[in-house]
């Protein structure tokens, strides 16, 4: 550690001499690996900008540049009902006197992260609105557009119970995340379960509830897979006022039982029967015709959630689907990260070189990026935001998404003049994106802080949300020159 020490402070003393500028008051945590990178009056200035480093969801970025150069802005994803050709005869469904229909149903599910148990609701429906009261054969759930795994290798293993590792199949119905609440009771008794919108989930518990003010100092809220959509909650909960219920988001651990159980719901709210049961399909099964179809919002408008909210299902499946279109096979992660590099390459010019990809969310600790990938990314989205129009639904300072409430970028001087994507793992925290500064210049930047680590009483502090972690202060550093249009140097 004081060999790195030392060789930083030699080497920033260095900068520091030839640009002739005085130092930040900031500097990075101890120990903390930092990259720095941003434009100004055409010349790239920075530190450590070829250094690969964990991106987080910074790596967005590429997935929305990709998808949106490749697939096009008004690229939809189609969710259909399909009927057998003996269903139907001259475009109408062949339906007994009592209501049978002869045949499987097909629901062909495409990745749509859009798609709600409304909208699986609606197609069904479509039968019901023509009579139909029996299906005498099987529903099919085809999830043959994706392949693969439905969670990307460096997922943390602690993080899968929670809605933001919501697993990315083809198969998707209400975010592929299910709500429930604990409500607290007296302290030192068991809290209760109540599950939202009837989900077709498991959840026992065991947590406690206990003072407001021993919640996080004492014991946290854990929450543990038990099998296909079961979970089981250990540990506490805080007793606020009025005992005012505790709100959690589970991802599904399964998406094919997921899939069968919503639609056994739907069918018995419809009266719909199925003599045949419902099962899942990985293969593309011939032998049908369209009939219903819902639409996803067009891929500007998914993009856009996904970068506001850094929604890692939105990304993932957006990623599969430019790996599907652009090899014509079933979408895998393998193949995302193929077609993004390639795409990125010969439609923009971006060659990602050393770069490590394995999702298209960011959120796998596997993916390597450095600054200057993330550099020409930004490059490229501002040379040619005519046509993109990204610039506009990029998260703004003090305003909208996740740079809202970001401590960095607080205060009336920098509000609305930081448009930019965050990163966050942990142990990281990254920052990529434009500066409007005090001359209204649109400047390209990139912040990356990894390693970022602290003495336990801080770092329990941080995590009791009673205090800010302390790397913000060298990023709103960083920023606050970049917005005066200083050329940065750090001691």
């Amino acid at each position: 550690m004081k060999k790195y020490k030392l060789f930083f402070a030699a080497f920033i003393s260095a900068l520091c001499i030839s640009t002739g500028v005085k130092a930040h008051a900031a500097k990075p945590l101890e120990g903390s690996s930092v990259s720095v990178i941003y434009s100004l009056n055409n010349k790239i200035h920075g530190i450590n900008y070829n250094a690969y480093m964990h991106p987080a969801s910074t790596q967005k970025l590429l997935t929305a540049l990709a998808s949106l150069l490749y697939l096009g802005p008004d690229y939809t994803f189609k969710t259909a009902l399909y009927i057998s050709k003996q269903s139907h005869a001259n475009g109408k469904l062949k339906i007994s006197a009592n209501g049978t229909l002869v045949g499987d149903i097909k629901i062909k599910f495409t990745g749509d992260p859009f798609f709600t148990s409304e909208n699986l609701s609606s197609l069904f429906k479509s039968l019901k609105d023509q009579g139909v009261k029996h299906i005498k054969g099987k529903v099919l759930l085809d999830i043959s557009r994706f392949t693969g795994k439905d969670r990307a290798d460096g997922w943390s293993a602690s993080d899968l119970p929670v809605c933001f590792t919501a697993p990315s199949s083809a198969l998707i119905i209400n975010h592929n995340c299910a709500g429930c609440r604990l409500k607290p009771s007296s302290v030192g008794n068991r809290a209760k379960v109540e599950i939202l919108n009837r989900n077709p989930i498991n959840v026992s518990s065991e947590a406690i509830t206990v003072k407001a003010g021993d919640f996080r100092d004492k014991c946290t809220l854990e929450a543990d897979i038990l099998g296909s959509n079961s979970y089981h909650l250990s540990g506490c909960i805080p007793k606020l006022k009025k005992d005012t219920p505790y709100p959690l988001l589970f991802a599904v651990n399964d998406p094919k039982s997921w899939g069968i159980d919503w639609t056994a719901k739907i069918l018995k709210n419809l009266n719909l029967s199925v003599s045949g049961g419902i099962s899942v399909i990985k293969q593309n099964k011939s032998g049908f015709t369209p009939y219903a179809v819902i639409n996803s919002p067009r891929l500007y408008n998914l993009v856009k959630v996904m970068l506001q909210k850094s929604d890692n299902l939105y990304a993932d499946s957006i990623a599969k689907t430019v790996g599907f279109e652009y090899f014509k096979r079933a979408g895998s992660y393998q193949d995302a990260v193929t077609a993004i590099r390639a795409i990125l390459k010969e439609k923009a010019g971006i060659n990602l070189k050393n770069a490590y990809m394995v999702d298209g969310s960011g959120l796998s600790s596997h993916n390597l990026l450095s600054a200057k990938n993330l550099f020409d990314v930004l490059t490229y989205i501002k040379d040619h935001d005519s046509t993109l129009n990204l610039i506009a639904i990029l998260p703004k300072s003090g305003i909208s998404g996740t740079l809202k409430y970001r401590p960095s970028v607080k205060g009336s001087q920098l509000k609305g003049a930081v448009i930019a994507k965050t990163g966050s793992l942990q142990n990281v925290s990254n920052l990529a994106g434009f500066i409007k500064s005090k001359n209204n210049k649109l400047i390209p930047f990139v912040i990356l802080e990894n390693s970022l680590t602290y003495p336990q009483d801080l770092r329990e502090e941080i995590n009791q949300l009673k205090k800010k972690s302390p790397h913000y202060e060298f990023e709103k550093s960083v920023i606050t020159d970049i917005y005066n249009e200083k050329i940065l140097s750090f001691k």
